[in-house]
């Protein structure tokens, strides 16, 4: 079953229930927009705060075949990830 809430504050009320039982996330932000990685943290530690500590991770940096129009640069993310 997967989860998506899109980044949407609105279901924040409810993200921690999502995270009950959760074998893994993907934690998306677009590449072109460095405000979406630079939440990243709050979002792994939201998911740390309410996950499994065996929960698998991966961070995804979506919107690559709009690499002209980069923010976040690969390397960055790579060091991060």
């Amino acid at each position: 079953q997967i989860w998506d809430t899109a980044g949407l504050e609105r279901y924040r009320a409810i993200t921690s229930a999502y995270y009950r039982g959760a074998v893994g996330a993907l934690v998306v932000f677009d590449i072109t927009k460095h405000q979406t990685y630079d939440v990243v943290d709050r979002w792994l530690k939201e998911l740390y705060d309410h996950a499994e500590a065996s929960i698998v991770v991966m961070l995804v940096g979506n919107k690559t075949d709009l690499a002209q129009a980069r923010e976040v640069p690969m390397e960055e993310a790579k060091m991060f990830a």
